[in-house]
């Protein structure tokens, strides 16, 4: 019996980078919990390399202050779903989904206000994106 969590193929060559559109009134880390919550539930893959974070909340915070000692660190999803669920916000984030020294995924959050998903293989359903526009992958050297 075949596993749903092999449903997706990586095609590293098929890249691709959008921007998310937010409303106002939206809060964007629920919407990166979708999005990490579709990847955890399609991907055997369960860890991100953080380089870069800045967020507040208990969790959030302690992370902020780890990047800042460490260039590079290793989270599991679920540690990662947990910043995006406590209460507080992410202003900066560089997280990357790897696999054999490829990046698969990287979500970029830049001044608390705008959201970029970078990603190899499919694309991920509409159900999961939300509202979203195209930009040129080269701009993230993707």
């Amino acid at each position: 019996m075949k596993s749903d969590k092999s449903a997706i193929t990586y095609n590293i060559g098929q890249k691709w980078a959008v921007t998310l559109c937010c409303e106002a009134e939206e809060k964007l880390e629920l919407r990166v919990a979708k999005i990490l919550e579709y990847l955890d539930k399609n991907y055997l893959l369960k860890q991100w390399a953080i380089s870069d974070i800045e967020a507040t909340g208990s969790y959030g915070n302690c992370w902020t202050a780890r990047c800042n000692n460490l260039e590079i660190f290793q989270v599991s999803t679920s540690d990662l779903l947990e910043v995006m669920r406590e209460e507080g916000q992410v202003i900066e984030l560089d997280a990357s989904l790897i696999k054999d020294d490829e990046e698969l995924f990287k979500i970029l959050i830049r001044d608390g206000v705008s959201i970029d998903l970078l990603g190899s293989g499919e694309m991920m359903p509409l159900t999961v994106l939300g509202k979203y526009v195209y930009v040129d992958k080269e701009l993230f050297m993707w």
